[in-house]
Formats: structure tokens, C-alpha cells, sequence
């Protein structure tokens, strides 16, 4: 884990290993300065921002501290099993009301919908905290743990360094993003590490088998029924899987959910694909692309180049329409730079 300022450069050699509990004290410091700090997370909120945003203010709220939680956003309703969810805010006036910006899962500033235009905003220390390999290191101070399963993994250790007591519903959240960002713990960042991350939230009362239930295998009738139309539209060729959903679509099922609920992560397992793209149509002519991939190649460069970013098995970005133009942009990006990889793995 390391971390940075503004005026200093990435590093990569083996001293960040020494300096990670140097980076979470600094974080530690910079919340202790705070009273009221604003917490974000990204637009179009996972479990991973959510769990992470939601855990993290509940534990500042018991040390005394009056935390704003917010989101862009609406909240899914999919989350409400999630202790404290009803405290997050859509907007915020202006920064008289906040000392300290925490941001959550968020890769750059973009991620952060309109909260970086609130008068004030960039008057305030902000604290990045995210796991994700694209990450700007956009913050004053930055809490990026690249190799980390997810942000939630990397607030635990937050909370440790604070001697911040664990609950069970700060439990909950945390758990939630570990599950939901690691697939049910399927993904190739696995660790020892985060499994005894899940053991120490599920003896502090977290119930894995009801965050497995809510996070993986829970969803709406009317995200059933998009499926059903964006299944419809399956393409697949040159081992790139794809569909797009309209907006007429979306509200033809009368889908009102963020994305493609989770559709990409199941069009990956197709057995001839070795990366997934689901083109998801907005209001204001955006396009909102979730792209995932089978292990041993990487979508983050290919979101990263089109103004987005993620991991390299799960990535994404928005992009402006209309919807056919935005299809045909991504995929020959795509399709390009998965051919450069299948090269180098040739050689």
C-alpha cells in the first residue's frame, strides 16, 4: 500500500512494503483533523462502494464524529439490508458543511458525479481511498492499495490502524464489498489476507451467508426481465461477447436499477469469450459500458483509454452516443488491443 501527495511521484520498488502502515497513519491523521467529513463513492454505486462508504461512517460516527455520506446516484434498493443506508444524501449545498473529503472506490474525480463542482469542494483536504489499478492518485492524500481485493478490504485495515471497534452492521457493509468485488471470493486476487479479512467481519457478526444471498444471488423481477431483453441482442465474435440495452428497453421492464445489474459479469462465463461488453443507454445520450474479462488478459487499459478504468477482469466507461456509434467505437478498441495481448502471450 502506498501512499502519496500530489507533488509526489508513483513508486514502485519494494521500500512501499515499509511504508504501508506509514500511509495508514497519515489517513488516520487526516480523520482525526476532521469533524465533519464527506464521504463519496462512485456513481452508479456496487456493493463494493457502498459497503465500503457505509462501514467506514458508521465507525467515524462512534468515535464522535459527524460524517455526510453521499452519492451522485440513487441507491439501489438491493442494498437496504445494509445497516446506515438510509443516511446517504444526493447532494450537498456547499463545502461550509464538510472539513474533510473521503472518497471510496473511485478512480478519478469523474467518478464522483457532481460533487466536485459543489463551491468549496477543492478548499478541503481529500483523502482518496480505492483499490482500483487505474486509480489517478487524484487526492491530497492517497490510500490506493492496487493488489487489494477491494476497497472495503483496505477500509478494514483502516479501521484497525484507528483501533476503531468492529460491530456487526459495520461488519455487514464491510463484507458486502469483499463478497461483491471478489465474486463470492472467485476472483484471482483471493488471498489468505482476505479470507482472514471475512473471518474477522463474521466474528464481529456478519452473516456471510446472508451477504452471498443479497449481493449474488438477489435481484429484482424487472432486472430478470432486462436480461431477457439484452439477451436478445447477444452478439458474440472473434471471442468478444456483447449486447446493448436500450433506454426504451430499460423502461419497457420498468428496470430502474443503475447498469446492467450485474448482466456483464454473467456473459463472461460464455466458454468462447475471453472479454465481455455490455453498452448500457442513459438519459443526456451516454452510454455506459461494463466490460469484463477471463483471466490472463486485461479490459482496464481498453476503459482507461476511452476515459474510464477498473481492473484488468473488470472495467468500464461512458461514453457519448448514440448507442450504435459508442458500440462500434468500444469494440474496435477492444477487439484491437485483445489481439496485441493474445500476440504477446505467443511470444
Amino acid at each position: 500500500m502506498l501512499m502519496t501527495t500530489k507533488t509526489e511521484k508513483k513508486k514502485t520498488t519494494p521500500e512501499q512494503i515499509g511504508l504501508a502502515q506509514a500511509a495508514l497513519e497519515r489517513a488516520h491523521q487526516l480523520i482525526r483533523s476532521a469533524q465533519r467529513p464527506l464521504l463519496i463513492c462512485h456513481i452508479s454505486p456496487d456493493g463494493d462502494a457502498i459497503g465500503s462508504m457505509v462501514g467506514l461512517g458508521r465507525a467515524l460516527r462512534q468515535r464522535g464524529l459527524s460524517p455526510i455520506l453521499a452519492c451522485s446516484d440513487p441507491i439501489s434498493p438491493a442494498f437496504s439490508y445494509i445497516p446506515g443506508i438510509e443516511g446517504i444524501v444526493g447532494k450537498i449545498e456547499d463545502a461550509d458543511s464538510f472539513d474533510l473529503v473521503i472518497t471510496l472506490d473511485s478512480s478519478d474525480m469523474e467518478r464522483l458525479g457532481h460533487f466536485p463542482n459543489v463551491p468549496g469542494f477543492r478548499d478541503v483536504p481529500l483523502l482518496n481511498i480505492d483499490h482500483h489499478a487505474t486509480n489517478l492518485d487524484f487526492g491530497d492524500a492517497n490510500l490506493v492499495d492496487r493488489a487489494a481485493s477491494s476497497t472495503a478490504e483496505i477500509v478494514l485495515q483502516l479501521l484497525e490502524t484507528m483501533a476503531a471497534p468492529l460491530d456487526a452492521d459495520i461488519a455487514t457493509a464491510l463484507l458486502t464489498g469483499i463478497v461483491g468485488d471478489t465474486r463470492g471470493f472467485r476472483t484471482n486476487n483471493v488471498t489468505p489476507q482476505v479470507l482472514e479479512a471475512a473471518l474477522r467481519l463474521m466474528k464481529a457478526g456478519a452473516s456471510l451467508p446472508n451477504v452471498a444471498r443479497h449481493t449474488l444471488d438477489t435481484r429484482p423481477t424487472a432486472a430478470i426481465r432486462l436480461w431477457g431483453e439484452a439477451l436478445a441482442r447477444l452478439q458474440c465474435q472473434g471471442r468478444v461477447i456483447w449486447t446493448s440495452i436500450p433506454l426504451a428497453a430499460r423502461r419497457a421492464v420498468g428496470y430502474t436499477g443503475d447498469g446492467d445489474a450485474s448482466l456483464v459479469s454473467f456473459l463472461i462465463s460464455a466458454e468462447d469469450a475471453d472479454a465481455a461488453a455490455v453498452f448500457t443507454e442513459r438519459e443526456g445520450d451516454r452510454i455506459e459500458v461494463g466490460l469484463r474479462a477471463r483471466p490472463g488478459f486485461d479490459v482496464a487499459q481498453v476503459a482507461l483509454q476511452l476515459g474510464g478504468g477498473g481492473h484488468a477482469l473488470a472495467a468500464g466507461c461512458t461514453l457519448p452516443g448514440p448507442l450504435e456509434e459508442a458500440q462500434t467505437r468500444l469494440l474496435a478498441v477492444l477487439k484491437a488491443s485483445l489481439a496485441e495481448q493474445r500476440t504477446k502471450r505467443e511470444m
